[in-house]
């Protein structure tokens, strides 16, 4: 049996730790629901993260026809930058892990010359914002450079619609994703929740 692990698993479980202080309790229901993969509606801020990537992939392949104009600019750069890549590209990587087999797995944005790219939109203004080093505890880059070892860099293209932020981590500079599902295991173990992982993320 292999158990699949996604960055949006790692991710939900991390944030019941880094939340806003008064958000634990929202926070660990958004990551029991994640856990038990029980469905869920995109809300304002996905739905837009989501129409402005589906615009970015469309001007990508070189379709001029934008349905979001108030993003145009926006867009463009991040086009511009993933044009001739591959696009939403589904990847996995078996890894042996304490005796237990995972399926590491994802979607990359792009893929181009070594480069994985991921398309992230911002539903506020980057003026006064900052933004150095904001994903730097991501899990997304340490899953992704597993899953694909011939790349040697990611970047996180981060647009609000209008300015462009670029954060660039090389493999070399990333920790394993290991050191990030060992924890993920611990914690869930001590929760009581690894049977519920176990059932609801096994994989043929």
């Amino acid at each position: 049996m292999r158990l699949k692990i996604t960055k949006t698993l790692l991710e939900s479980w991390a944030y019941t730790f880094n939340c806003a202080e008064g958000y634990e309790d929202e926070a660990y229901a958004d990551f029991l629901s994640t856990l038990n993969r029980e469905p869920s509606e995109p809300n304002e801020a996905m739905q837009n993260g989501l129409d402005f990537e589906d615009d970015v992939y469309r001007v990508a392949r070189c379709d001029p026809n934008i349905r979001n104009p108030k993003w145009e600019s926006g867009i463009e750069q991040v086009a511009r930058i993933i044009r001739g890549a591959q696009i939403q590209v589904p990847a996995g990587r078996e890894l042996e892990l304490d005796g237990v087999t995972y399926w590491v797995y994802g979607i990359l944005d792009a893929l181009k010359a070594g480069v994985i790219y991921d398309v992230k939109f911002l539903t506020k203004s980057m003026g006064g914002v900052d933004l150095y080093g904001k994903y730097l505890h991501c899990s997304q880059h340490p899953a992704y450079f597993y899953i694909v070892p011939e790349a040697r860099e990611f970047q996180y293209l981060v647009s609000d619609g209008d300015s462009l932020y670029i954060e660039t981590y090389r493999r070399e500079d990333t920790p394993h994703i290991c050191e990030i599902i060992r924890p993920f295991i611990e914690s869930i173990t001590e929760q009581g929740l690894l049977d519920v992982y176990r059932e609801k993320w096994a994989v043929p």
